[in-house]
């Protein structure tokens, strides 16, 4: 394969910005050691057309499933599943999760292309449940395939291994919750200053190593994210750990001692991943990586294994970890139920619902008074804050506490000077004249279920499987029940809302 190959995919000075085509033409080893040592020395990584000849090779070579599909079934199925809808119209399959296709230097054609493959594997691996880390894959392989059916056979192939010591995309949110608890627990031994300014600087650590993939699936720029992927087709899924180490270790080497630039840290590891070639280079990255001492694929297997078992026990669901992982990181959100008789109600959050992990995975409540639950099938009814309607329902205050709620309120107007910003009377007294809790359980959500409304009752009841719920009246609404007291779920939707200013 030449390097014009690809071209109809790629924009080629975005491509030829990125990545010189400089390197060797040819690669004849083929003993795995000295592969392992080309691949982490950057052999092939000046050469778009040696990089697609290895790639082909090493790919071809993965152990797999018996039937998978290959680039004849593409062509079968590619306009059945796509249809009439234009590539860049197409949604993203379900087990992707809204993550965004990394442009990777693609043109409109290419990016177009990712959607379409995608798709077409999502109808081949019915299996796949999550797999957040596929868009990336297909976008970069994309560079190295002839054309579409040639990417989708490649990228089937690495989702069909089947040999258990070379594990290589995670295809299920157990493997990835999992492989998240592992990543945490190999900071905590590997990287132990970093982990001393996750923990301090974070509400719930284990929410930042959460997001270790999408540092490599997603943030790293094609460079940095190509040389990773060379050695990981080589070496396996080991390469992720080290390299996602290795970037916290350099974060915490430029980041500690100094404010972060937000009071989000997930943010601004990300921030710093876009931004890496400030810091480091992909060499550097590499040694850094493959410098932690006394790592082995078999502690990877054994502690992967052992989180597993403990999110087995623990009853993690699929569906409602999902529904979290969609939702966080939108303010308000819109919460939508179907049921099995055709009822429809909802409810308007106003909080994101990361603020649940502030509790320590124990259930409590959060959000505002501006959250309302409501039906709209069979008849449509809203039910709000109690207090709005109620506002003798607040506590008494003294004549102190009063005078200093009236003070912050007064505060907080005359220190903006953005009317946007202010409060409003209703929104000072919501915020500094809290009535009796019962009153205030707006909504709390754990791994085994999602709570709308409390006290007496809840408005909104729904297990973490999103398959049954139940719902009756509760103070904090002074609702009646939304629908059937106890229903079965048809569908679930969520609508979130976000800052466009924010990324």
């Amino acid at each position: 394969m030449d390097s014009q190959g690809y071209n109809c995919f790629v924009d080629r000075d975005k491509m030829n910005t990125a990545i010189q085509d400089l390197g060797p033409k040819e690669l004849s080893c083929t003993e795995l050691q000295e592969l392992k040592q080309l691949a982490r020395q950057g052999y092939w990584a000046q050469s778009h057309a040696l990089r697609g000849k290895v790639y082909q090779r090493l790919i071809r070579d993965i152990p797999c499933r018996t039937v998978t599909p290959d680039a004849s079934v593409y062509s079968d199925i590619v306009g059945k599943i796509v249809g009439k809808h234009s590539s860049s119209s197409l949604p993203l399959p379900e087990f992707v999760d809204n993550t965004q296709v990394p442009s990777y230097c693609l043109n409109t054609r290419g990016e177009g292309a990712v959607r379409k493959i995608l798709l077409c594997i999502a109808n081949q691996f019915p299996d796949i449940s999550f797999c957040p880390a596929l868009p990336a894959v297909v976008a970069l392989l994309l560079h190295y395939s002839i054309d579409e059916a040639e990417c989708f056979e490649k990228a089937c192939r690495i989702l069909a291994c089947n040999d258990p010591s070379k594990r290589l995309i995670d295809q299920s949110f157990l493997a990835f919750e999992s492989s998240c608890m592992t990543f945490g627990d190999l900071v905590n031994k590997y990287c132990q200053a970093a982990h001393k300014l996750m923990v301090a600087v974070s509400e719930d650590v284990l929410q930042v190593y959460a997001d270790w993939q999408r540092w490599l699936f997603g943030e790293l720029p094609l460079n940095y994210f190509a040389r990773v992927f060379d050695v990981f087709l080589v070496e396996g899924y080991k390469v992720l750990y080290r390299v996602a180490l290795a970037i916290l270790k350099f974060f915490h080497k430029v980041r500690a001692g100094q404010p972060l630039e937000s009071d989000n840290v997930k943010q601004d590891i990300r921030t710093f991943v876009k931004d890496i070639a400030k810091t480091v280079s992909p060499e550097k990255l590499l040694e850094k990586a493959f410098a932690i001492r006394l790592f082995s694929r078999k502690e990877i297997q054994l502690l992967q294994m052992a989180n597993e078992k403990a999110l087995k026990q623990k009853g993690i669901t699929v569906k409602q970890k999902r529904l979290y992982f969609q939702c966080e990181g939108h303010e308000p959100t819109l919460l939508l139920i179907k049921t099995t008789q055709k009822e429809v109600c909802g409810a308007y959050l106003s909080t994101d619902w990361s603020e649940r992990n502030k509790f320590g995975g124990k259930l409590g409540f959060f959000g505002t008074g501006e959250c309302f639950v409501f039906r709209l099938q069979p008849e449509v009814q809203r039910y709000e804050w109690v207090v709005i309607k109620h506002p003798e329902l607040t506590k008494p205050v003294s004549l102190e506490a009063t005078a200093t709620s009236s003070h912050l309120s007064q505060s907080s107007l005359s220190s903006s000077s953005n009317p946007a910003d202010r409060l409003s009377p209703f929104l000072a007294t919501r915020h500094f004249n809290l009535p009796s809790k019962t009153e205030s359980m707006f909504m709390a959500g754990a791994n085994d279920c999602l709570i709308i409304g409390g006290g007496g009752g809840q408005a909104l009841y729904i297990d973490g499987d999103l398959n049954r719920g139940r719902t009756g009246h509760c103070d904090t609404f002074n609702n009646q029940p939304l629908c059937c007291e106890n229903f079965l779920i048809a569908a679930v939707e969520a609508w979130g809302f976000q800052d466009p200013d924010i990324q």
